[in-house]
This record gives structure tokens, C-alpha cells and sequence, in this order.
């Protein structure tokens, strides 16, 4: 989670009240954030990682403003059109496609304001953007730009511009080589043959994304009064949030939207956008009795805009603003509303029935292999359920199937359900080469399969995985035999050839005639796609089919 900092007093003055340390603490709790205040400075943990809005001092008083009822519903910006332009040539798409821009004009900057500028980016483009690979935020110093700009490409070598920080003009690779910027994101450019650049009419260069702006149009300081926003990536679901969150911000130190001809594109985008809340639903979910004006209140202190049905008035129709990526449905919007009552507010009560809980059969069983393998040393791991198309399918060797994708992932590395449970025991132990050996691990977790007529559901499954320099099939055969002997069941080995194991040394896993898993050594090639030189031997087995088979 996002830890910022900020200054009080710069708070205080876009807040326009006086507020107590206590109060002061008491609200940030209403945005999810838990406050450390020393003196002047205000360190603050956003639990909210789907709320970058929130990470900078702008945004932190736009809620806190609607929370104190200074303010209520949608933020209102001046947004105005414009006659400036960026054309994109058509090379770029093979680099880094994507580019949205704006123009912010007549700012009152400060040295607090500058300080938050440069941490806002840094969080955008580190977190959000996953460390600049999805997401790169320039802003430049407007009143030195020769309009139109221009998004294109270039040959490492064909030009020379002085990067930002330094005074030595420099090409594209040797900024690769020598900036410190350069050096340190050098692997999202230098496999491609042009390095992505945008450049004035003047020829004058502004940057080469996502590396580094030029020192002649990259200062942004307190005497800057106009600014020049650009985001390139490869997504507009990622690149688009991150323009409207900077330029809104920008927005709260006093500044004039303007709209930029990006390519066919006008950006920004800050038309609200709207959602249905039905009443009945929301007091159901929250076990209250509140009627629509209540709930719209409630909404106005969460930046929400609202209008009721006039024929049903048990629904709303709820505007917020696009940098609001977070909000996917009506329950999103209930938890805010939950937030602008008061959680201690609403009063739990006790269900009308009586019930005596006990573990279920398949969690003793769980339970008991957990005991099992503790006991012969193993580790237990829990690894997440999302993944990549590349861990699940190309560092394992295997073609690609049918899988679970998400929609709008906030990073692709988390971007599928996974279906299978060894590459994340693979993933868990290729960060920890370091370690000494031998490492024995295993985990009970869920997958989602994807059956022939496409309908998922949901399998638990059992990995276990031995990694060492004598690690193979012997040594988990007998962590096999071990857990059978104890279950009070018979397993045998079918030979069978698997994608991603030792030909001949890995086969099926059978119980009651029943195919449950596999067995076997990982393949080298895997081993070297995973960065891992011991030999590795595994087994994955369906622990719900295990358990219908010895229950």
C-alpha cells in the first residue's frame, strides 16, 4: 500500500479550515489511510491501492473537503478546448502505442506543491504504472513548447538531446548507458531498434518516455505557471486513469484544464460516469433503513453526484468521476456510502437461529495432510491465485489454454486465474535461490478449470514440491507413499510423458482406478525459465477428487 507525505499546513490551506491533530486523524480514516503526525509533516498509509486519486495532498483534501461539508457531490473543474496537438506517427504502435495529453494553465505553484507534483508521478508511474512499464507520466514546462508535438520514433544513435538533470547532451542509448534513469529502466527500451521520443515543431525534444524528459522543457518549478501532462503505455485503461488523476490534481492548486488533440483522440476524458443504485439493495447489504434523499446525502460527502428516480424512487442514478477507475458496480458505491455513515454506526444483530459450527470433512482431511507433511519437514506456502499467461504456460513449456482472464487488471503480471498449481510453487521458490537447501514446500489451494463446453468451476488442489541437489522422483514417491499409507488408501504410478517434466521420470497419479495428479521431475528447460539450477521434482494432485475417493 501507497505511503505518502505531506505537509499539514499545505493541507490546511487547500482545505481552507483549521483542523486538530485529532480531527485531522479521525478523517483520514474516512479515505482508508492511517496517519503519522509529527510537527508539520503528515506521513500517511493509503490501505486503498485502487485510489490513486488519493495519493497526493490534492486529492487527500478534495474528499476531506466534501467530509467536512465544505464541499459536496462532483468536483467541478474549469475545462476548456484547445487548438493543441500531437500527432502520432504510426511507428510508434510496435513500442509504446498509447498516449493521452492535457494542457494545465494559470497555477499557483509553490515549493509544497512542487514536492507533491513530483510524488504523485513517482506513485503513478512506480505503483500504478508497475515501475513504469504500463504507465510513464511526463510534465513540462508549457510556454517553452512549439506546437504541434509530435509522438515518433528513433534509431538509438540519430539524435542528441541534454536529459533532465544532466549537462551533457546525449543520444537515446548513451542515456540508456549513463543517465541514472536511463540505467535503471534501460530494459523497457533496448530490445526494441527505435526508441520512443516527443519533440516540438522547433525540433526541440521534451522526452524520450519512459525513460526521461529533456532539461530544456522538463523543469517544472515554482515560477512555472503553465504545464504540458502527456502518459504513454500500452493501455488506455491504465494510461487514461493516470492523466485524469494528475490533471485534476493540478486542477485543486488553481489551474485551467485544456483540452489536446491527441492523434483522433481529445483527451482528457473527465465526463462523469454514471451507475444505478437500487435502495432496497443497498439497506439489505447494509441493514439499514434509509431512504433515497439519506442515501444521496451520504453519496454528496463521498464526491458522488445523484438524482432520483422520479417514477421509481428506489433507484439512483450516481455520477462520479472517471478517476474513479475502482468503482466496477453498485457495491462499490455502498461501501462509501458505509464509510459516509460511519461504520461504528451500524449495528450488527444477531441472526434468529441457533447453529453449532464444526469443521467440514474435506477440512480434516486438509488439516491432517498439513499435519503429515509439517511433520516430514515440508514448509507450508500460499501463493496468490492470479497470474500471468507467461509464468502459467511459457515458463512451464505448455501451449496455451483456455483460462480465466480479467477484464480490467490493475497489472498484467495479475492479469488470469491460474488453472494449474505448480508455476506458483515454481514462482515461490525462484525468489529464493538465495536460500539454503534443500527447500521443501507445499501448499492446498484453489485453481479454476475451463472444461471443453467453456464452463468454469472451481478445484482444490494439493502441490507439493522438493528442491535440491538430490531432489527426484524417488524423494517425492515417498512423500507420496508416506500420505497414502496414512490416508489408508493405495496410490500407484502410471508411466506417463507430461509437458514440463523428464521424459521417463514423471507419469500419472492413481487411486480406486482413478487418475488424481502427476508425478515427476521438472524438466531442466522449466528449471531455466525459472532462473533455478537445483533439480526440482514435484507433485500436483486434485485434493477434492482425493477426498471423494477416501472419504
Amino acid at each position: 500500500m501507497p505511503t505518502i507525505e505531506i505537509s499539514k499546513k499545505d493541507l490546511l490551506n487547500l482545505i481552507k479550515k483549521k483542523l486538530g491533530n485529532e480531527q485531522l486523524v479521525k478523517l483520514f480514516t474516512s479515505i482508508k489511510a492511517d496517519a503519522d503526525i509529527k510537527e508539520d509533516t503528515i506521513s500517511l498509509e493509503v490501505a486503498d491501492i485502487n485510489r490513486p486519486d488519493l495519493w497526493s495532498v490534492e486529492g487527500i483534501a478534495r474528499e476531506l473537503k466534501a467530509k467536512i461539508n465544505k464541499e459536496k457531490g462532483i468536483p467541478k473543474y474549469k475545462i476548456s478546448n484547445s487548438l493543441y496537438r500531437v500527432i502520432i506517427e504510426k511507428k510508434v504502435k510496435s513500442v509504446r502505442p498509447v498516449i493521452a495529453c492535457a494542457a494545465v494553465k494559470n497555477l499557483r505553484l509553490n515549493k509544497e506543491a512542487i514536492k507533491q507534483l513530483i510524488q504523485l508521478q513517482e506513485k503513478l508511474c512506480e505503483n500504478f504504472g508497475r515501475k513504469r512499464k504500463q504507465v510513464a507520466l511526463g510534465i513540462y514546462d508549457f510556454d517553452k513548447i512549439k506546437w504541434p508535438v509530435k509522438y515518433t520514433t528513433v534509431k538509438p544513435d540519430a539524435i542528441k538531446f541534454t536529459p533532465l538533470g544532466m549537462k551533457e547532451a546525449l543520444t537515446p542509448r548513451q542515456i540508456l548507458q549513463k543517465h541514472e534513469k536511463g540505467i535503471q529502466y534501460k530494459e523497457l527500451l533496448q530490445s526494441y531498434k527505435e526508441y520512443p521520443l516527443l519533440i516540438d515543431s522547433a525540433q526541440e525534444v521534451l522526452s524520450m518516455p519512459p525513460i526521461i524528459n529533456s532539461d530544456y522543457t522538463g523543469k517544472v518549478d515554482e515560477k512555472t505557471r503553465n504545464v504540458f501532462v502527456e502518459v504513454t503505455g500500452y493501455s488506455e485503461r491504465f494510461v487514461w486513469p493516470v492523466l485524469n488523476v494528475m490533471v485534476t490534481a493540478l486542477a485543486e492548486r488553481g489551474g485551467e484544464i485544456f483540452r489536446v488533440k491527441t492523434g483522433n483522440l481529445i483527451t482528457p476524458d473527465l465526463e462523469q460516469r454514471k451507475i444505478k443504485l437500487d435502495v432496497d439493495y443497498c439497506n439489505n447489504i447494509l441493514g439499514t433503513n434509509f431512504s433515497a434523499r439519506e442515501i444521496a446525502r451520504f453519496l454528496e460527502k463521498a464526491r458522488y453526484s445523484t438524482k432520483i428516480n422520479k417514477k421509481d424512487k428506489k433507484e439512483i442514478e450516481v455520477s462520479y468521476m472517471p478517476y474513479r477507475q475502482d468503482i466496477l458496480d453498485e457495491r462499490d458505491v455502498i461501501e462509501d456510502i458505509a464509510i459516509a455513515y460511519g461504520y461504528p454506526n451500524l449495528k450488527p444483530v444477531m441472526p434468529a437461529i441457533a447453529t453449532v459450527g464444526k469443521p467440514s470433512a474435506i477440512t480434516y482431511l486438509k488439516e491432517k495432510i498439513v499435519s503429515l507433511l509439517l511433520g516430514l519437514g515440508f514448509q507450508e506456502v500460499s501463493t496468490f491465485t492470479l497470474t500471468n499467461k507467461s509464468n502459467l504456460f511459457k515458463k512451464m513449456k505448455l501451449k496455451e489454454q483456455p483460462v480465466i482472464e480479467i477484464e480490467n487488471p490493475v497489472s498484467e503480471y495479475y492479469a488470469i486465474i491460474r488453472n494449474k498449481l505448480l508455476p506458483s510453487l515454481l514462482e515461490f521458490l525462484s525468489k529464493n535461490t538465495k536460500k539454503l537447501y534443500p527447500q521443501c514446500i507445499f501448499e492446498i489451494s484453489e485453481i479454476v478449470k475451463i472444461d471443453k463446453n467453456e464452463k468454469a468451476s472451481t478445484r482444490l488442489k494439493l502441490g507439493i514440491v522438493i528442491t535440491s541437489k538430490d531432489a527426484n522422483f524417488t524423494s517425492v514417491k515417498q512423500v507420496l507413499d508416506y500420505l497414502s499409507a496414512n490416508l489408508g488408501t493405495e496410490c500407484s504410478i502410471k508411466p506417463a510423458e507430461r509437458v514440463g517434466l523428464i521424459e521417463g521420470r514423471g507419469g500419472d497419479i492413481i487411486i480406486k482406478g482413478k487418475k488424481l495428479g502427476i508425478i515427476g521431475e521438472v524438466h531442466p528447460k522449466v528449471l531455466s525459465k525459472w532462473k533455478m539450477e537445483m533439480p526440482t521434482a514435484a507433485i500436483e494432485i486434485y485434493f477434492d477428487k482425493l477426498f471423494s475417493l477416501i472419504e
